[in-house]
């Protein structure tokens, strides 16, 4: 895999279920990526299907909170490169699966490549099985994780900024 992009300098795409709270204490991590997102600190753009998924009325208000604010791809349509990119993707998350079920998710990360976003965040256990077969088809800049795996890289990030940081005594 290759070394992911700073998370503070890229845009930050999210699955619908990447933020859903459970109780456990991966909720303090939903938490603390709300406020770094609301202070401005990480810039998240939604797809436009990702915002249909959350508006539906099943969807838990404290994720709605979280997502609904952001800014969002509505792009008008879909190139033929795009509709194709879409495709294979959606062949790979398929596997046994009744053919068209991963729709949503391949138009999901797709939309991340092309929005130039850095990261993919999901709990999606199929896509995270999946992620070395889609590295071929997306940018070598996109790594879909999930969201524990984001808090390690951005701590990576700013223990390598302090190590930097010049101490002023």
């Amino acid at each position: 895999m290759h070394h992911p992009l700073d998370p503070r300098n890229c845009n930050i795409a999210l699955d619908a279920n990447a933020l859903d709270q459970s109780g456990t204490p991966r909720d303090d991590l939903v938490e603390a990526f709300r406020q770094l997102s609301s202070d401005g600190t990480l810039n998240v753009v939604m797809a436009g299907g990702a915002r249909d998924e959350v508006l539906h009325p099943n969807t838990p208000s404290d994720v709605q909170a979280i997502i609904l604010p952001k800014v969002y791809n509505l792009q008008p349509g879909v190139s033929s490169a795009q509709q194709a990119r879409r495709a294979s993707v959606g062949v790979i998350l398929q596997g046994k699966a009744r053919p068209g079920k991963h729709a949503a998710d391949a138009s999901h990360i797709c939309e991340a490549a092309e929005t130039g976003c850095g990261f993919f965040i999901t709990q999606d256990k199929r896509v995270l099985d999946k992620r070395v077969e889609l590295e071929s088809l997306l940018p070598p800049s996109l790594a879909i994780v999930t969201l524990e795996e984001f808090f390690q890289i951005l701590d990576e990030y700013e223990a390598m900024d302090t190590a930097r940081s010049p101490k002023i005594e």
